[in-house]
């Protein structure tokens, strides 16, 4: 084991502790390949899983393996019109398990997510089922303001992808903008697992998603 494999190990299982005390379950795994075998091993097969706006549960393969399995699977991605695309959102977030990843964690096992459309954030505070996180270990942040800024780091890549020019984009870092083109609408701060809801966090120790 290399020492950075050793040391994301540490810090990983670190915040594992951190998430638990919190009342999340979570465990740490050294790789993406083991965060698959993990979503496939947690999810039944004749679960309905939401996949809203994350590229971490995309690049895994995890989209791919849990249709090839046959689950039934509602995701907002892809060709559709306006409407098919709002009534996907509101699928994702009644499925029975909502699948996706955070925008940061900080050591002391809050989760931090910042939304533009609030469809993602309403599925991890509410719903019926279990909400999976699958986080890179690049997503670990010191405390809320490191998270916080960490999270609308994301805002830039995310806005390239879906071609929309926002002002942090023109500028090459956030600018705390207000305008239409605004991404940063919604942050959700998960302090604890929200009463009711089962929660359940693989931590990985490779760089993911944004």
């Amino acid at each position: 084991m290399s020492i950075v494999s050793t040391a994301n190990e540490i810090i990983g299982n670190d915040v594992v502790k951190a998430l638990t005390r919190r009342g999340f379950e979570a465990e740490y795994v050294a790789t993406s390949s083991e965060a698959l075998k993990r979503i496939l091993e947690i999810i039944p097969e004749n679960a309905s899983v939401g996949i809203p706006g994350t590229v971490t549960v995309r690049d895994i393969g995890a989209l791919d393996a849990l249709k090839e399995r046959g689950n039934i699977i509602y995701q907002h991605w892809g060709p559709m019109t306006s409407e098919e695309r709002r009534e996907a959102r509101f699928k994702e977030n009644e499925a029975d398990v909502f699948l996706t990843s955070a925008n940061a964690i900080t050591r002391d096992g809050e989760i931090i997510n910042i939304d533009g459309t609030g469809n993602r954030v309403a599925g991890m505070a509410w719903g019926n089922g279990l909400v999976l996180f699958v986080v890179g270990i690049n997503k670990l942040a010191f405390d809320l303001t490191d998270g916080i800024k960490r999270a609308k780091s994301a805002t830039i890549p995310n806005a390239i992808r879906q071609n929309e020019q926002t002002a942090c984009v023109k500028a090459g870092h956030c600018v705390n903008c207000h305008d239409e083109a605004s991404m940063c609408r919604a942050i959700l701060i998960l302090a604890q697992a929200v009463k009711g809801r089962k929660y359940h966090v693989i931590i990985v120790g490779e760089n993911l998603g944004y």
